[in-house]
């Protein structure tokens, strides 16, 4: 606005102006008022257009809110799922690395553990002898376990009495014992008492039918050798026409241990496998034929392994049996008193047809006889 057009309008206020110049006065304020008035009407229609404009679309907004949750909610369980994935492989291969290094440092290995499986068979057949392991196995799993597992049978002839297993678990390298099988070592009855005398047994045997036969407990007056057993008991069998035997003595050592002596030379177990262990491998079998034609040192020697095989594996047997078996028995001394005076035997089971084993009526050896189990051939 300049200063002519503000004076004039000073004096338009004032009434100082002619008609004419009022006139023009009003006219062009009129103008300006029009002026005034169109442009705020359009920029009302501009701010409410603008206005229009900016007013949010409630469905175009619920879709976008949508969409963005469910890629956060698609985000959050891609996140979820690939940490629990990472997890559980990681947590798998922890697992199997820890059982490897597990298994390595302390898991017998592939010698040490059938030897292990060939000692518990042979124990078996020192503390339970009316039974017979036919049948053995390994298995191993994570984390240092292993698991012996041995068949053993009671029969008499080809009749089988009876079937139980032995089950020893090793972890890391050590045996515990297995709540699925419970085993007890055999008890045999031996006094020296000469008034104590049973032979009740021959009775059964008597009124056993023809074509029976008969697994029986003999026990002795005294003790025997291996060659005395067989002149006084095993001599008189074999003149029996068609008499199967199936022997197995049983030892009395240091007035109070008594336990029954397999041949040590059907088994191997023996470890470490060192040079002395490979001379002993050697004869075997000439060994074995020599045990089976009751050869006092043959019997010697089987019973010395039998010792040895228990004073090296007392973990073992007392996994298998019980705690604390044999804890305070020095079987060096038992071993050096075998060395001395050889295998003594007090007592055997013996198979053999029922009418045979009547021969030994008149043995005065016998201080009792008991029938175990009576089979039809």
């Amino acid at each position: 606005m300049n200063n002519d057009f503000q004076e004039k309008l000073n004096r338009y206020k004032e009434g100082q102006l002619s008609q004419d110049d009022m006139s023009q006065m009003t006219a062009e304020i009129n103008k300006f008022i029009a002026i005034t008035e169109y442009l705020n009407d359009d920029e009302k229609a501009f701010m409410e257009e603008l206005k229009q404009q900016m007013q949010p679309n409630p469905q175009k907004e619920n879709r976008t809110a949508q969409h963005i949750k469910r890629k956060v909610n698609l985000r959050i369980v891609l996140l979820t799922a690939f940490t629990a994935l990472f997890l559980f492989v990681g947590f798998v291969l922890l697992y199997f690395t820890a059982s490897r290094i597990t298994t390595s440092l302390f898991a017998l290995d592939h010698k040490e553990i059938y030897v292990k499986k060939d000692a518990v068979s042979q124990l078996a057949q020192i503390f339970q002898p009316e039974y017979k392991s036919y049948q053995s196995s390994v298995s191993s799993s994570l984390f240092a376990k292993q698991n012996i597992r041995v068949v053993l049978e009671k029969n008499v002839g080809n009749t089988q009495i009876d079937r139980t297993e032995i089950s020893v678990n090793y972890r890391f390298g050590k045996p515990v014992p297995s709540a699925e099988f419970i085993v007890h070592p055999a008890t045999f009855f031996y006094a020296d008492d000469e008034t104590s005398v049973d032979l009740s047994g021959f009775n059964v045997l008597e009124n056993a039918p023809q074509g029976t036969k008969a697994k029986v407990f003999v026990s002795f007056d005294q003790a025997l050798t291996a060659s005395e057993i067989k002149e006084q008991f095993i001599a008189q069998l074999s003149d029996s026409e068609g008499t199967d035997l199936d022997f197995m003595p049983i030892a009395f050592i240091n007035s109070d241990f008594l336990l029954a002596n397999p041949s040590y030379y059907q088994m191997t177990a023996v470890y470490p496998y060192d040079k002395s262990h490979t001379e002993l491998l050697k004869d075997r079998s000439s060994l074995q034929a020599l045990y089976e034609s009751f050869d006092n040192d043959a019997h010697k020697a089987s019973l010395i392994g039998n010792l040895n095989l228990i004073k090296n594996n007392l973990d073992l047997l007392q996994a298998i049996y019980y705690e604390n078996m044999f804890e305070d028995t020095d079987f060096d001394a038992l071993i050096t008193q075998v060395e001395n005076d050889g295998a003594m035997y007090v007592g055997m089971y013996l198979s053999a047809d029922s009418k045979a084993l009547l021969t030994f009526k008149s043995n005065p050896h016998i201080q009792s006889i008991a029938v175990v189990n009576l089979v039809v051939w």
